[in-house]
C-alpha cells in the first residue's frame, strides 16, 4: 500500500543521511568553511594527544557519521587508517577528557549557525522564537558504565536499563537547533537505580578535578530536570539568544518551571518570555475567584464549547490562576476523542488558533531526537566513562546543526525578492507543517474512531511511521489479494 501523496518523510535530515560519504564531506567542508572557529580551536588547544592536536582529533570524529563509520573502531579498521599517525587509543583518550568545555563548544558552533542563518536570510519580520524543553531516553546496555541506572521510558511504559538526555532546542519555524543538554539518571526508592548492590560495586568510577567541566556536568546527573532546565534556559536568554516562548510538555508545565521562565526577560526582547504547554488536568486553578479541578471544566462550562475547523477539535478557553500564576487555558477534545486536554498559555491575549500553531512547533524536538538517534547514532556510544556520552552527544548536535542548516538553505528559503509573490507556491513545507500533515492523514484515517490520545499519536506518527506502514500494508495485502 503507498503512502499517501501529502505525506512526506517526518525527517529534517534523513535525505543527506542517505547520500554518498563524498557527497556530504562536501557539504561539511563548504558549510565550515564560513566558520569562525578560533574560539573553538583555543579550547582545545590543551589537549594535545601524543603531539597530534586536539581541533584536529575533534575534526576526525566530527566527519565520523559523513564517512558512514559508526564508530572509532570502524574507522581503525578503514582503509582511512592508513593516513592517520596515531592510533585508537588517541580518540578514546580526547573522549573520556574531562576538562574539554563541551558545552561551552557547542554554545560557540550554535552561535555560528545562528549568525548565518541571520546573514542569509530574508527578513521574517516579527515571527516568534521559540525555545523547547524536553528529555529522550537513550538505552544502553552495559551495567558497568559511570552512572548508569534503570529510567523510566515512556514510550515503552517501562524502566529500561539506560540515560535520560535533557536538552534545549531552538526553533523558528523553520529549523531545530540544539542548544544544550544534560544527561540524567533516576536514583529510585531504594536509591540504586534499579540495579543489584554487587552491579554498583563494579560501575566504573573516576575522580575529576573540582574546576573541570567533567566534574560539573557530572553534578548534573542526580540534580532534578527541572532546575537543570531552568539553568539552561537562563545561561542563553539573558545574554545573547533572542527569544519569545518556551514551549513544554505536560511533565514540564510545573508551578516551579513557569515562574522562574516569567521572570526571564530574554536579551533584545521587549517582554519577559512566555510558556506554552500542556498541563495535567488533575490541577486546581482559579477561575472567577472559584476553585475548580481542571478536568471539570469541560462539564461545567459546555456552554462555552466552540468549534476549530483549522485544527478538527473542539475547545474551550478561560483564563485562569494556577498557583498565583495567571494564565489562558485552552481544553482541547479532538474530533472522534472522548477525552479532553489541557494547553495553557501565560500570553492570556493568545487566541486559541494561534497557541495550538505555536505550540506545534514543540514536535520538531521529537523529530530531532528520531533523527539523532536514527542517522547519527545517539545512542552508539557504549563507553564506560561518562566524559565519552558528553563529548559523543556534543559531536551528535553539532553534526546535525550542520546538515539542519545545509536543509533549511536549500529547501526552506525564498530565492529572492523576485520570488517573494511566489513565495507560498516555491517554499517547502517545515518540517512542523508536515509532521501535522501526517498527523491528520493518520489520525482520520485510523485513529480518531478508536479515542486514541492525540499527543500519544503524533509521538507515534514521529516515532514509529515506517512501522505503522509496514504492518498496514502487511495486513491489507492479503485482504486485497482475497477480493481479485
Amino acid at each position: 500500500m503507498q503512502q499517501n501523496k501529502n505525506t512526506n518523510s517526518i525527517s529534517e535530515i534523513d535525505a543527506y543521511c542517505q547520500n554518498s560519504s563524498v557527497t556530504l564531506v562536501n557539504i561539511f567542508t563548504q558549510l565550515l568553511g564560513q566558520f569562525d572557529l578560533r574560539y573553538i580551536n583555543k579550547l582545545f588547544s590543551g589537549t594535545k594527544r601524543r603531539g597530534i592536536e586536539g581541533f584536529k582529533i575533534f575534526q576526525t570524529l566530527f566527519v565520523l557519521r559523513f564517512l558512514d563509520f559508526g564508530n572509532v573502531a570502524q574507522l581503525m579498521q578503514s582503509g582511512f587508517s592508513k593516513e592517520l599517525s596515531h592510533k585508537k587509543d588517541v580518540f578514546y583518550s580526547f573522549l573520556n577528557n574531562a576538562h574539554i568545555q563541551w558545552r561551552k563548544i557547542m554554545l560557540l558552533f550554535f552561535k555560528q549557525i545562528i549568525t548565518l542563518i541571520i546573514s542569509q536570510s530574508e527578513e521574517e519580520g516579527d515571527h516568534p522564537k521559540f525555545l523547547v524543553l524536553d528529555d529522550t531516553f537513550i538505552g544502553k546496555t552495559g551495567k558497568k558504565m559511570e552512572f548508569m541506572g534503570k529510567v523510566y521510558d515512556h514510550s515503552s511504559h517501562t524502566h529500561q536499563l539506560g540515560m535520560k538526555v535533557l536538552t534545549l532546542g531552538y526553533t523558528d519555524g523553520k529549523s531545530f537547533l540544539p542548544i544544550d543538554f544534560s544527561i540524567h539518571n533516576e536514583a529510585g526508592k531504594s536509591g540504586k537505580r534499579g540495579l543489584k548492590a554487587k552491579e554498583l560495586k563494579v560501575q566504573f568510577s573516576k575522580t575529576r578535578h573540582s574546576q573541570s567541566a567533567g566534574y560539573q556536568r557530572a553534578l548534573e546527573v542526580a540534580t532534578d530536570k527541572i532546575s537543570v532546565g531552568i539553568e539552561m534556559i537562563k545561561n542563553c536568554t539573558t545574554k545573547w539568544l533572542k527569544v519569545d516562548y518556551v514551549l513544554v510538555d505536560s511533565w514540564f508545565t510545573c508551578e516551579k518551571l513557569i515562574k522562574e521562565i516569567r521572570s526571564i526577560k530574554a536579551k533584545g526582547a521587549a517582554k519577559k518570555l512566555h510558556v506554552i504547554g500542556l498541563m495535567k488536568t488533575d490541577r486546581i486553578i482559579i477561575i472567577d475567584g472559584k476553585s475548580y479541578k481542571a478536568s471539570l471544566i469541560p462539564e461545567i462550562k459546555r456552554k462555552n464549547i466552540q468549534n476549530c475547523r483549522k485544527y478538527k477539535c473542539q475547545y474551550i478557553s478561560f483564563e485562569f490562576e494556577y498557583k498565583g500564576i495567571k494564565m489562558r487555558g485552552y481544553w482541547i477534545k479532538m474530533n472522534g476523542q472522548q477525552n479532553w486536554h489541557l494547553l495553557i498559555s501565560t500570553n492570556e491575549k493568545l487566541t486559541f488558533v494561534k497557541a495550538m500553531t505555536y505550540y506545534k512547533n514543540r514536535w520538531s524536538i521529537e523529530v530531532f531526537f528520531k533523527d539523532c538517534k536514527q542517522n547519527l547514532g545517539l545512542e552508539s556510544c557504549q563507553s564506560t566513562d561518562f566524559d565519552a556520552h558528553i563529548a559523543t552527544i556534543s559531536i551528535v548536535f553539532m553534526n546535525y546543526m550542520v546538515l539542519a542548516l545545509k536543509k533549511r538553505f536549500e529547501d526552506y528559503e525564498t530565492l529572492g525578492i523576485l520570488f517573494r509573490d511566489l513565495q507560498a507556491i516555491m517554499l517547502q513545507q517545515s518540517i512542523v507543517e508536515r509532521i501535522w500533515t501526517v498527523f491528520v492523514h493518520w489520525f482520520e484515517s485510523l485513529f480518531s474512531f478508536m479515542a486514541v490520545d492525540w499527543t500519544l499519536c503524533i509521538r507515534n506518527v514521529i516515532n514509529k511511521q515506517d512501522e505503522i506502514l509496514k504492518n498496514i500494508s502487511s495486513s491489507l495485502i492479503p485482504l486485497y489479494a482475497r477480493t481479485q
